[in-house]
């Protein structure tokens, strides 16, 4: 490609010019360090997380270069995370999707038609951040082979962008140090508005605490001599059950009963947040423990085939894939109630009905309610739980947190606003449809044309898994079907394989409410199922499919050291 290129664009007054020099020996470090100081635009677009650290030397060698990131470059999360990539203010360039050639030419002309004196500005900041979050705080924190508290650097915790890097670095010391009062789980934390003043919201950081002390147990057990013993971390999460270790094993012992009496799913679908991972105080913060996506990943491995997380949250941009510590190849992810799919790097696709005008009318939504959040009264809302979400189909407005601390009469007045909104766009109701919930507002485009037959419907959960069926032709009609859930969001889901598959479902669903509980009991009996069952927390239905896990690996096991080393694997 590069040879047509330069034979097609010539100079002829310099017949040795090329349009493009392409090189793939490497330099060494100092031509490596003067192409660096030469550059006008650094460009690292990669399809999944890599060259992180290429990104990076770019703008520390030349802090004024323009930068262009795919989606797919980890720096392009780390730097989004860190508030550098908005609607307000944009340092770098962004590429969604590196398929679309369109998109890509835009970029590079955005980049080069750069004002030298706003890509100066925007490449020293980036610069500076970077050299404050350096290698030496990374390895500090990631890289010492004991991993424990002990080797954890404290750091003050005074910003949000602050405590969404501490999360992912699961820096548990730091966090608790910067609770207040000393020995609860209350972090307050502050943040700039364009107009100078600091505001604040205290959060509730119980969950994120409670998820770094399992993980450091786990680590603590997969140091030791008896990894193949799962039931003894089991065990330790027992301790974590909020009505103590009887009622888990209690818990366990059902759910375990459940599993056993499907023995292998051919299906097996669940959603995340609420189900496989307890409600976070903020989506950013929600990111998946290690010993649940080693629990995740084995059970995937030896007790269903074809293995679906279907959640509401975005793809990418703080979204499904940016939370996910498991492993490639074991689970697709359905973003948007399954609207838009992840399979691997090679194999995403989409619903088929959003026409650009769809989409147009939600970008516009979208933008309105983003400086109705800019307003110091509704800011707050931006903060917690899904805070502000674009997604492909719809938006998601957080309007309550888990501890019900924000103010109802606020709350109503932001729904009243938003209401206002799509009245606006849309004043017949053709085309958006607004759904307000306890603890989020949704506004939804109407499906018409769909390959899915659901016209003027909002897509759900149950459509989703329909999309993933008809792609990849699955048989949802051999074998056992699993599904997991924790809200009336995913019935649908339920409802879809019980058309499907009848009695051949099973179900477990982590609630405590008698009103969904009712639901999920009659939807099945409606198909003559009564493979149903309930627990309280996620923990519990994690430690229930170790269990199961376990279970298959005394049944069925394998030849050679694999099967003792088996729950390493994925570490």
């Amino acid at each position: 490609m590069a040879d047509a290129i330069n034979k097609d664009i010539v100079c002829k007054d310099n017949e040795d010019w090329k349009p493009i020099i392409f090189d793939t020996d490497g330099l060494p470090r100092a031509k490596l360090i003067a192409h660096y100081l030469a550059m006008d635009i650094g460009v690292v677009t990669p399809s999944k997380d890599g060259m992180n650290l290429v990104a990076k030397e770019m703008l520390i060698c030349n802090p004024e270069a323009g930068l262009i990131l795919s989606s797919g470059a980890g720096t392009d999360v780390q730097l989004g995370n860190a508030g550098f990539y908005t609607e307000e203010s944009r340092c770098y360039h962004r590429i969604s999707d590196i398929a679309n050639v369109e998109e890509f030419a835009e970029a590079f002309y955005a980049a080069a038609m750069e004002e030298k004196e706003d890509k100066v500005a925007n490449g020293s900041r980036l610069s500076n951040f970077l050299k404050s979050h350096d290698i030496d705080e990374w390895s500090t924190a990631f890289l010492d082979p004991s991993w424990t508290h002990e080797v954890i650097r404290l750091v003050p915790v005074t910003q949000l962008s602050d405590f969404y890097v501490l999360m992912d670095k699961t820096a548990q010391n730091s966090l608790e140090n910067s609770c207040k009062p000393a020995g609860t789980t209350h972090l307050t934390l502050q943040t700039d508005a364009e107009d100078g003043e600091v505001l604040s919201i205290k959060y509730d950081i119980h969950d994120e605490l409670s998820e770094l002390h399992k993980d450091l147990a786990f680590l603590q057990f997969i140091q030791s001599d008896d990894t193949h013993n799962v039931e003894s971390f089991v065990e330790t999460l027992s301790g974590f059950h909020p009505d103590g270790p009887a009622i888990f094993h209690e818990e366990v012992a059902r759910a375990v009963e459940l599993l056993n009496e499907g023995d292998h799913f051919q299906h097996f679908f669940t959603d995340r947040d609420g189900t496989l991972k307890s409600y976070s105080c903020s989506y950013p913060t929600s990111v998946q423990p290690a010993y649940s996506a080693v629990i995740q990943a084995q059970f995937a491995r030896k007790c269903a085939q074809v293995c679906a997380i279907v959640t509401t949250s975005p793809l990418v941009h703080i979204g499904i894939l940016n939370m996910l510590t498991l492993p490639e190849g074991y689970y697709a992810y359905g973003a948007s109630a399954g609207r838009e799919w992840y399979i691997n790097p090679a194999l995403q696709f989409k619903d088929d009905s959003l026409s650009d005008e769809d989409l147009n009318l939600l970008n516009l939504a979208f933008e309105k309610v983003e400086d109705l959040l800019a307003k110091p009264q509704f800011r707050n809302f931006t903060w917690i739980g899904s805070g502000l979400q674009k997604h492909y189909g719809h938006i998601t407005i957080a309007r309550q947190n888990q501890e019900k601390s924000m103010h109802r009469v606020l709350g109503n007045l932001l729904s009243a606003e938003v209401q206002k909104i799509v009245k606006e766009l849309d004043p017949d109701g053709s085309s958006l449809v607004l759904k307000d919930g306890e603890f989020e507002i949704k506004i939804y485009t109407r499906t018409f044309d769909s390959e899915m037959n659901i016209d003027g419907k909002i897509f759900n959960k149950g459509h989703g898994v329909r999309l993933l069926k008809k792609k990849l032709n699955l048989k949802m009609q051999i074998g056992n079907i699993l599904v997991c859930g924790d809200s009336e969001n995913d019935l649908p889901m339920l409802e879809e394989c019980l058309e499907e598959a009848k009695d051949r479902v099973y179900t477990l669903w982590v609630t405590r409410s008698k009103p969904l509980k009712e639901k999920v009991s009659k939807l099945c009996a409606q198909y003559g199922n009564s493979h149903v069952g309930f627990v309280s927390c996620p923990g519990v239905l994690l430690g229930a499919m170790a269990q199961a896990t376990v279970r298959v690996f005394n049944m069925r096991p394998i030849s050679g050291e694999e099967d003792t080393a088996a729950f390493e694997d994925e570490l």
